[in-house]
Formats: structure tokens, C-alpha cells, sequence
């Protein structure tokens, strides 16, 4: 194992985290299995904090939000000046999973899972976490963007499984859904700790390490939505690059098996109004953002009509200056 950078482990001490315990009124079977469950969030993102808190309360999941600033200029010229491209915003989320991780390997929880906020879970989310779910599993992607799938590690899945094949991990990412237990946890803090880069890099070192306890979900459990990133990685919605990242990563992908939702179509410029229904302001909303019929077909064909709520959306276009999580502050800092 390489050298433990120092400037990186000060930078995690220091990071400028809070934390936030999120109950719900009735416990899911996965709180049952898995012993902590974190949500990356920046805090100046309220939209996606509300469509989490939206999202977890209809799988009934509680977890724990990790509400995180953004980094500055200065810290980001300390850590990375003449060692890696790695951008601002990358190390701000290579930090927050780091930080993530020490939780785990502080608290010593057997288990955790670290979410992030762009994630959009399986209609049968649950159930397919509990047909597969080992106590003895090390490190579970969720969720992928493996790049090599739909030509080669298809071959591979077995009891809704797969670990890639050596000479087609190269291009495999996706830190949105990552499961570990706590020897996976340690190893992969100390993986990070060593080299300055995206949090999701090599993850071969991972699967390498773990033979027989490492795999990737297939199908995922949970898929990203990939048309809005803080990290310059967006795919527009219908574009090329798009359609080359499902026909990529997946075999003939049904978005229908998702509960879809973007939250980037929705806009505080688009009036929701007294008579209108959840099919209703999406259409508008599809508008707003399409202005072309055709574009708003194809991408109402892929969201799930009977999920959210009216209600819910009111929810998560919370403008104001607290969220629907912040409103209720105090009460969930003491949980």
C-alpha cells in the first residue's frame, strides 16, 4: 500500500459536514440488514434534498443526510497542486465519501451504505436488495456505469450478480450506490488515502481484492440520474451521448423498471396551479423544457405517473430559504 497522504486525511478532519438523522414512521426491512445508511448532499442543493427526503419516506428508508459545503479554491490548490487533474468539485466528492467512510471504520458499523443525491431506485428496490443481500458481501456497486457491459460483462451475472471481467474494467464507475462492509469500508479509505483522485477511480483494486465478496447488481438497483451532475459529467436528456450510455451500460434498459423522476425538468418558472395534477405540471414542465412534442412524449413514456404526488412536488420545489428538511431542524439534529 502506497503512502497515506496527510494533507488529505487533515482535509477530512477538517471537512465542514453536517449531519442529520433522517426517522421515518416505519422502519424498512434494509434498516434491518444494513446498520447505517448515508446521503451525500451539498448544501446549497435544496432540490435535491427534498426529492431524497420525498424519495426515502416512500421506500420508508431512514438514513442519515451527510450535508456538505463546497470546497474552496485554496483547499483544492493544497491537496491536488502538481499531483492530479482531479477538478474543485471532484474532491469535494471524494472527500465526502471519504468522511463517509472514516464514520464507518470510527463507529465500527458491520455495514453501511452511501448514497448520493442523484440516485433513482428500482420500483422493487427492496426486495431485490434482500433476495440478494450476504452478510458476508464486502463491496456491492448498487448501481453502475460500467462501460463494458452491454459487449462483455453481460456474460457474467448469475443470481442477479456479476464481478467484471479484468480486461473490461477499465471503464467502470459509479459512486452513487456503493454497499460495504467494514473490512470493504477500511480497505477502500485506504485505497483513497493514498492518491489524489475521483472517488470512483480503479475500482478493479476493489474487485481484485475482494474475489469471492465484491459483485455489481444487475440488474442495478439503483441508476443515477445521468442529465444533471455537479461534476461535468452530464449526459443531456435524448442526446447521443445519452443513448451511448444506455446502450453502453445496459442490456436493453427499461426505464419503466425505475421509479424515474428529474428533478433538473423541474422549474420554480412553471406555474403549478389549483387544478393541476402530478401528469399535469410534469407535461408543463416537459414543455418548459422541450418545446417540442415529440422530446416530451418520449420522456413522459419514461417517468413513473403514479409515485410522486402533486403534494410531492410542492415539496420539492421548496424555494424558500429552509427545506422541508431544514424546517424541522432542530428536531432532527437531536435524533
Amino acid at each position: 500500500m502506497s503512502v497515506i497522504d496527510k494533507n488529505l486525511i487533515n482535509a477530512i478532519k477538517n471537512y465542514k459536514v453536517d449531519v442529520i438523522n433522517v426517522l421515518n414512521n416505519t422502519e424498512s426491512e434494509i434498516n434491518k440488514k444494513v446498520k447505517k445508511i448515508f446521503v451525500i448532499n451539498l448544501v446549497d442543493d435544496v432540490l435535491k434534498r427534498n426529492y431524497i427526503i420525498a424519495l426515502m419516506k416512500k421506500y420508508k428508508i431512514n438514513y442519515t443526510f451527510i450535508i456538505v459545503e463546497r470546497i474552496s479554491s485554496d483547499l483544492h490548490k493544497s491537496i491536488c497542486l502538481n499531483k492530479s487533474l482531479i477538478t474543485k468539485n471532484e474532491l469535494g466528492c471524494c472527500l465526502s465519501h471519504m468522511w463517509c467512510l472514516q464514520q464507518i471504520l470510527i463507529h465500527k458499523y458491520e455495514n453501511a451504505i452511501i448514497f448520493e443525491d442523484d440516485i433513482i431506485l428500482h420500483k422493487n428496490f427492496t426486495e431485490l436488495f434482500l433476495k440478494i443481500y450476504d452478510k458476508n458481501f464486502d463491496f456491492l456497486l448498487l448501481g453502475a456505469h460500467d462501460f463494458h457491459f452491454s459487449t462483455i460483462n453481460y456474460k457474467n451475472v448469475k443470481n442477479n450478480l456479476y464481478r467484471p471481467s479484468m480486461n473490461a474494467i477499465n471503464k467502470l464507475y459509479g459512486a452513487h450506490a456503493n454497499y460495504y462492509s467494514y473490512k470493504g469500508a477500511k480497505r477502500m479509505f485506504e485505497i483513497r488515502a493514498t492518491e489524489i483522485s475521483f472517488f470512483d477511480k480503479e475500482y478493479v483494486l476493489m474487485f481484485n481484492y475482494y474475489n469471492d465478496t465484491s459483485f455489481i447488481c444487475y440488474p442495478n438497483l439503483c441508476v443515477s440520474n445521468i442529465t444533471e451532475s455537479t461534476l461535468n459529467h452530464k449526459r443531456e436528456l435524448l442526446s447521443d451521448i445519452e443513448k451511448d450510455y444506455y446502450n453502453k451500460c445496459f442490456k436493453n434498459f427499461n426505464f419503466n423498471h425505475y421509479n424515474f423522476f428529474y428533478v433538473n425538468l423541474l422549474s420554480k418558472e412553471v406555474e403549478i396551479t389549483e387544478n393541476d395534477n402530478y401528469s399535469t405540471y410534469i407535461w408543463k414542465c416537459l414543455y418548459n423544457y422541450f418545446h417540442d412534442y415529440n422530446s416530451m412524449n418520449i420522456v413522459k413514456q419514461r417517468l413513473t405517473m403514479d409515485f410522486f404526488t402533486i403534494k410531492d412536488i410542492l415539496n420539492i420545489l421548496n424555494f424558500t430559504k429552509l427545506s422541508a428538511l431544514e424546517k424541522n431542524y432542530s428536531l432532527q439534529k437531536k435524533l
